[in-house]
């Protein structure tokens, strides 16, 4: 059968410039194939500059087959399409510096083990252990995965844990895991289904609701509910280890995955009232449809299922296609791609950038910086990663000539502060640590707008 990844040399049109709402974009790269022969001599392929395949104890003669697709200027996806050679040891190795990481980065490796899946469901034999020093990265396996994601990420993020009443429907959150995978996207609605239905209320909030695609588990620990969700709802919350009916954007990402929450996020660019309404009106239509979730069978994001309107989506893959039902993208292309995660999508998103309150309101909420770690994390269904990047929560922020105090606790800090007289206040954030023994700092300005109550 066709691997489906072959889909992607549709892509005929590169170079193509496409004009959305937002600014000009174009497509992602079809995927480039190549063929490298090799002897018991030449034991060594540059299959990228700064990414080479390195084989050990070749025995005579092989081939290797392998397609490259960039999809940004942080990420490509590495494909081994045809392997017919036999070696005691195989390896990818990241040079950092002619990969062009920067001091402040590091090089996220994510393996597939097979067209469907993360993981094969026979387990199978690969032997993956990853290393790493100053100057490369390095996965070794006994068999060749289907693909590997190669990626630069930031070594330092940082997340403002907004209260709801900032947010505004559509905005964006992500739960950050080792290496970004798993990692998740959901959205936040802040309409109950009624509110979402209709176009009265624009800008109403309730503070709680979000959407998302995800598999939840009985208390058995067996994912037996699996689709598009939005919380808190009314199902029946005996069968489940998270519990429907109480699950809110408060108890969920301010509270049980606070430590990996990447704060509220939103949008770069513009969206009307309407859009942002039209976002969750399309995720409670999935919800009323029955859409299921996948990844395996969705990686790219979507997938149709003929004759029925229960689709497959992923986790982002949801969001980019409920943005894309109000004219909007946050991934352009993404459905060209053989594979979409969450990163990808985070990484073209920005921070809530302004928020809006009233004199004598007290304002506070958790801010903390997310500095990376290479530590064990050992494997499971989802990933077959022994050490990974994992991003810690820091008390590493300060305030830079703003008002407002910190209050500084073990993992992160609270920012808070009462306003006393309307007005524009922007308040600097300065996120700071010690990444590899190296200073390593961001900074952020949230503006605050102040009205005088009426």
């Amino acid at each position: 059968m066709m691997r489906p990844i072959k889909c992607l040399l549709i892509v005929a049109f590169a170079g193509l410039i496409i004009v959305t709402a937002s600014c000009i974009r174009t497509p992602a790269s079809p995927v480039k194939y190549f063929l490298a022969n090799l002897s018991g001599n030449s034991t060594s392929i540059e299959l990228l500059p700064g990414i080479r395949l390195e084989l050990e104890g070749l025995e005579n003669r092989g081939i290797v087959r392998y397609g490259i697709q960039k999809l940004s200027d942080t990420t490509v996806i590495l494909l081994f399409d045809k392997i017919d050679l036999r070696s005691d040891g195989k390896a990818v190795v990241i040079d950092h510096e002619e990969f062009g990481l920067g001091s402040d980065q590091v090089a996220m490796v994510q393996p597939v083990m097979s067209e469907g899946a993360f993981y094969l469901s026979d387990g199978g034999n690969y032997g993956l252990s990853f290393s790493r020093d100053s100057l490369q990265t390095a996965v070794k396996f006994t068999q060749f995965p289907y693909c590997l994601l190669i990626s630069k990420a930031d070594a330092l993020y940082f997340a403002q844990h907004l209260p709801g009443r900032y947010l505004l429907e559509g905005d964006l959150l992500y739960h950050i895991g080792p290496n970004w995978i798993p990692s998740h996207s959901a959205v936040y609605l802040g309409v109950d289904r009624e509110t979402a239905m209709s176009m009265e209320n624009l800008g109403y909030n309730n503070e709680i609701s979000f959407g998302e695609s995800y598999p939840f588990q009985t208390h058995g620990f067996n994912v037996i509910e699996e689709g598009v969700f939005v919380f808190p709802n009314d199902l029946d919350e005996t069968k489940y280890v998270n519990l429907f009916s109480v699950d809110t954007y408060e108890s969920r990402w301010l509270n049980l995955w606070a430590t990996a929450f990447s704060g509220a996020r939103r949008y770069n660019g513009t969206l009307t009232p309407e859009q942002r309404r039209g976002v969750s009106r399309f995720i409670y239509s999935l919800v009323d449809d029955g859409a299921l979730w996948s990844v395996g069978l969705a990686w790219s994001g979507y997938r149709n299922i003929p004759f029925t309107r229960r689709d497959l989506y992923s986790c982002v893959g949801l969001v980019e296609k409920a943005y894309e039902s109000v004219g909007a993208n946050i991934v352009p292309f993404w459905d060209d791609w053989f594979y979409l995660n969450s990163f990808e999508e985070f990484s073209r998103t920005i921070p809530v950038p302004e928020i809006t309150d009233y004199v004598g309101s007290r304002i506070e909420f958790r801010i903390n910086a997310l500095l990376a770690n290479w530590k064990y994390v050992g494997s499971s269904k989802w990933e077959y990663l022994d050490h990974a990047w994992v991003w810690r929560s820091t008390n590493g922020v300060e305030l830079v000539n703003s008002v407002g105090t910190l209050i500084e606790k073990t993992d992160y800090s609270i920012y808070s502060w009462t306003p006393d007289s309307p007005g524009l206040y922007d308040i600097v954030f300065r996120f700071y640590g010690l990444f590899e023994g190296q200073p390593v700092e961001k900074f952020h300005t949230l503006r605050i707008k102040v009205l005088q109550k009426s």
